[in-house]
């Protein structure tokens, strides 16, 4: 028996990266998934990816941010397989063009900030609030949601994208606390550095040769990382874990701000105070 044994999983942002590997491990350990992504070709990429190996999947072409295709989307895996056991909201708004737009404070951009407010907070928050009542009629059911690391601390960049994390943590505890004593557990993922398809196409050797020094791992994450902790979660191993905001980021957030010059110093590429000139 594998640990999501026959329990029904949807996984939005399904067709790429950390949504991808999420279902394939979900699969792997017995889930039906739902495999859900914006892109038709990627969904249905992956559903056929799993189900040729002997999983069980099923695509779902969706815009997290319409609200009506995501009811759609819930009430036809409800009626299609009678309940839904888990919402992994993992869609994340990805816009090159919007990224680039987001780098200057003093240049911040409303239709920047909606847009991803509108995939990355409501997406979920939507879902969620249409999946609930079907969780709450079978005593109980797992929420996951992709967050990020950004929503832990100012920075000098992604002045959307950070804030957008930020508030779904609100909710991703907001849901385990008014929902939690009726079986329905929330929480979040918060990668640090992942080696996703985007993600490869913006950083550099020299980015990931700076994203090592400050992780605590000899390695970048993986999508696979991530999915690991996403099947924990989605678990009944997880049962007694409800409203936690779960850094899997390489060990990156557990430091000093001022560690990575703290190693040089003890390393000898920086001078100790005692032979520092006067």
């Amino acid at each position: 028996m594998g640990r999501l044994q026959d329990k029904i999983c949807v996984i939005t942002g399904a067709g790429s990266g950390i949504g991808r590997a999420s279902a394939q491990m979900f699969a792997k350990e017995g889930g039906v998934v739902i495999v859900a992504d914006i892109i038709a070709q990627t969904a249905e990429e992956v559903a056929h990816a799993i189900t040729a190996s002997g999983g069980r999947a099923r695509a779902m072409t969706i815009d997290v941010g319409e609200e009506d295709q995501l009811r759609d989307m819930v009430e036809t895996t409800a009626a299609d397989y009678g309940r839904i056991d888990v919402l992994y909201n993992n869609a994340l708004f990805v816009n090159p063009e919007f990224v680039m737009r987001d780098l200057d404070f003093l240049k911040f951009d409303p239709e920047v900030f909606y847009a991803n407010m509108r995939v990355n907070v409501l997406g979920g928050v939507l879902a969620s609030k249409i999946v609930i009542p079907h969780m709450l009629k079978r005593g109980g059911g797992s929420i996951l949601f992709t967050s990020s690391g950004s929503a832990l601390g100012g920075d000098v960049t992604a002045f959307s994208y950070g804030p957008s994390k930020a508030a779904l943590n609100w909710f991703v505890q907001s849901i385990a606390a008014t929902y939690g004593k009726q079986g329905i557990r929330s929480n979040a993922i918060l990668p640090g550095p992942t080696q996703t398809a985007s993600k490869k196409a913006w950083s550099t050797p020299e980015m990931d040769e700076a994203f090592l020094e400050v992780l605590n791992v000899p390695f970048i994450g993986e999508p696979e990382d991530i999915a690991a902790m996403a099947v924990f979660l989605a678990s009944d191993e997880s049962r007694y874990v409800n409203g936690m905001l779960y850094s899997v980021d390489g060990g990156q957030s557990c430091t000093v701000p001022f560690v990575g010059v703290t190693r040089k110093l003890l390393s000898g590429e920086l001078a100790s105070p005692a032979t520092m000139p006067a």
